[in-house]
């Protein structure tokens, strides 16, 4: 019997091993990728979908976190309300030792001052060259605040003495929080509301 030759091994050699009859490695699909073919894993969906949830991440982190960080600004705004209403119906416009009765003759001093109307006598306990609600109480560039004397009741209208409207301060915003803080004084005898709202 005659042997066979290599020349005739060699096909049948190769294709039990999976070479290629010219000696090259099998080609697999990651090697297509490589060699910067069509084949690509990402498709333009994908790209679009990413893009869409990454602009999704940023909308609410811009819109819900600063939220976050409310609680602690807002804070302030009652905290300031209620020192001045406090400062204010004990101290400011009657005398310390007999709190929330206030002095008449200073109370109209000084919302006629805050008006425009010359400072009020200097024997009162507030600061008679402010000429705002801003300076009065020291308050920064970006707060302000509103001071009325009102009736007691459901409709607590702004009350007058000797002539004077008893409102002070620039009128409230529409488009920021506005706080308030109340105390019931005491002028002349006749119980009123002082009403502080700052924004």
């Amino acid at each position: 019997m005659t042997r066979p030759s290599a020349a005739d091994a060699s096909p049948s050699a190769t294709a039990e091993t999976g070479a290629i009859s010219d000696g090259s490695i099998p080609r697999t699909p990651f090697d297509r990728g490589r060699d910067g073919g069509d084949d690509r894993a990402q498709t333009t969906i994908d790209f679009a979908i990413g893009v869409g949830l990454f602009l999704l991440v940023v909308a609410f982190v811009v819109a819900f976190v600063p939220t976050v960080f409310a609680p602690f600004e807002s804070a302030e705004g009652p905290q300031t309300a209620d020192r001045i209403g406090t400062s204010l119906a004990a101290d400011r416009l009657g005398d310390p030792a007999d709190p929330y009765v206030l002095n008449s003759t200073c109370t109209e001093g000084f919302f006629a001052q805050l008006q425009g109307d010359g400072p009020a006598l200097s024997t009162c306990r507030f600061d008679t060259s402010a000429t705002t609600t801003r300076g009065m109480f020291a308050l920064d560039g970006t707060r302000n605040a509103n001071v009325s004397i009102r009736t007691l009741g459901a409709g607590g209208g702004v009350e007058q003495l000797d002539g004077t409207r008893l409102t002070a301060g620039p009128p409230l915003p529409e488009t920021r929080s506005v706080t308030s803080a109340r105390r019931v004084v005491s002028i002349d005898g006749d119980p009123y509301r002082l009403l502080v709202r700052v924004w």
